[in-house]
């Protein structure tokens, strides 16, 4: 029988802990993200880590809390799906990982910024409302503004009013046609004046009759007008 039992100490808290938001984008569109945790602790068996900062904790209370004190210690993984607190701006997420005998490490964050917002296209009446492919007949011309700053525009010939900026055909240049694409930063309030000749309209979408032509501008975030 032996007279002695060995016990290990370990006081070192969990090393190289790092969090990243949707792997690392400076801004998403939506307030459901994804967390890549990491330690360069190895191995992980037993540990456990603790989610909290600008997230919504009414939510799932059980994974993570807006709080540190209210944050359950959780399982800890490499993956973790929460979803951001309401309102659009800068957000930051918090963590903390444990070992097995629970030394905590010191807190690792992530930043993101939330824009939700959708951009307004306000399209001004048109220089006419009937053309050709005759010269002096064949162009129309109109006026339009996004109501915040924007990256992006394109002009299409789309099926319906309501319809997205992945429906419908791109207006060409062919024939004349001007500012029906583009990237660049327009301000808010301003906007671009679009051409439309006759045999443009044509090609993108054969045949007489009543067209919708439609603006779609894309802010810095992503996200396309509708």
């Amino acid at each position: 029988m032996a007279s002695y039992t060995t016990i290990t100490l370990d006081t070192t808290v969990p090393a190289g802990v790092t969090v990243s938001i949707n792997s690392g984008d400076g801004t998403t569109t939506s307030r459901d993200v994804t967390l890549t945790i990491a330690t360069s602790d190895s191995p992980t068996t037993g540990y456990q880590m603790k989610i909290y900062g600008d997230v919504d904790d009414s939510f799932d209370t059980a994974n993570y809390r807006t709080l540190e004190a209210n944050a359950p210690w959780i399982s800890y993984a490499t993956s973790k799906s929460v979803r951001l607190t309401a309102g659009d701006g800068s957000k930051t997420v918090r963590i903390k990982i444990r070992d097995d005998v629970g030394n905590a490490s010191a807190e690792s964050t992530d930043v993101i910024s939330l824009d939700t917002t959708v951009p307004v296209v306000t399209v001004g009446a048109p220089s006419v409302t009937k053309i050709s492919k005759i010269s002096t007949f064949d162009t129309v011309t109109f006026a339009w503004t996004s109501d915040i700053a924007v990256t992006e525009y394109k002009v299409k010939v789309v099926p319906a009013t309501n319809s997205t900026h992945t429906q419908g055909t791109q207006l060409g240049t062919a024939a004349g046609s001007a500012n029906v694409a583009g990237v660049e930063a327009i301000s808010a309030g301003a906007g671009k004046t679009t051409t439309v000749k006759g045999a443009d309209l044509e090609t993108a979408s054969a045949g007489d009759g009543d067209k919708i032509i439609k603006v779609f501008v894309k802010n810095s975030a992503g996200t396309w007008s509708v």
